[in-house]
């Protein structure tokens, strides 16, 4: 091939040649560079080389484009342009997707989502909102996500602590929620009035499997043994999905936060709330080392009581 050394040619050179068509003065390009004069003569020397064609007529302390050097000039100028161009709307498509915020929520209740996003719609600007990503996933996947990159926050059951403190994540209370028994209709404690968490003690839970969800296991063992009993356990459920079925079903009874489950209350599912202090309630979760004044703000927001 005639032109085989051309993919040879750099960019810096072709940089540096342009530059030399603008001054026409090795001294001054040198000068711009911070090179020294005879390094921008051996590029130009090198490219000639490449190209096999002369591209300057070298005179005392001035340079003359050749009617090929011009050629070059006109043809490379377009090609820096179109470098610049390009780049350029690189930087901006990645801004554009920088500006996105990607907020993984809890899909065990619509609550969640809707006591989140009425904070944000009253505080920012429809610009900011329209810029919110979320992403509805499972409990236990909520916390991987943010440590694979997937999300930038995650609105979270404060249950995950142990997981998060162990990672890469800072996390602020976004309220608490009173613990509740989920009872199907037609079960035997739905006859009866509950006066205590221990009256459950006869009947069987419905639990997430410990393999999965060990924070929520722990959580169900430790509220069962603070009223002097070990649950029961009737269905080991691999995701809320499946033990909002099963429990619709009537495999068992269910322990929850009230409010991160609200709306699991139904014609066919019975909700009683547990007197006291709360055990556990929403959390909002980040990176870090990830966190800027636009996640900042939104931490604020959600947060403020």
């Amino acid at each position: 091939m005639k032109y085989r050394n051309i993919m040879n040619i750099s960019l810096s050179q072709i940089q540096i040649f342009l530059k030399c068509c603008q001054y026409l003065n090795y001294s001054r390009v040198a000068e711009e560079y911070n090179f020294t004069p005879s390094m921008v003569s051996k590029t130009i020397k090198n490219l000639e080389e490449l190209l096999g064609i002369p591209l300057f007529i070298r005179k005392y302390h001035c340079l003359e484009l050749t009617p090929a050097g011009r050629e070059l000039e006109r043809g490379w100028e377009n090609i820096s342009q179109t470098l610049v161009d390009s780049v350029a709307r690189a930087f901006a498509i990645q801004e554009q997707l920088s500006a996105h915020i990607r907020i993984g929520i809890l899909e065990t209740t619509r609550f969640c989502a809707d006591y989140i996003t009425m904070k944000l719609e009253d505080s920012l600007p429809d610009s900011v909102i329209k810029n919110i990503q979320w992403e509805r996933r499972d409990m236990h996947q909520l916390p991987r996500s943010l440590e694979e990159d997937q999300v930038d926050l995650i609105i979270t059951w404060s249950g995950e602590l142990p997981y998060l403190d162990t990672r890469i994540s800072g996390w602020k209370k976004i309220f608490d929620s009173p613990d509740a028994v989920f009872i199907p209709r037609g079960h035997e404690l739905c006859e009866k009035k509950l006066s205590s968490f221990a009256d459950c003690r006869p009947y069987s839970f419905i639990t997430l499997s410990p393999a999965s969800y060990p924070h929520y296991y722990e959580y169900l063992e430790n509220l069962c043994r603070d009223y002097g009993f070990s649950p029961l356990l009737s269905t080991l459920c691999g995701s809320t999905d499946s033990a909002r079925y099963n429990l619709s079903m009537g495999k068992g009874i269910y322990v929850a936060p009230s409010l991160l489950c609200a709306d699991w209350e139904t014609e066919d599912i019975q909700k009683w709330e547990l007197p006291g202090e709360s055990r556990s309630g929403l959390i909002v979760a980040w990176r870090k080392k990830d966190l800027t004044p636009a996640l900042e703000r939104i931490i604020e927001i959600i947060t403020n009581k």
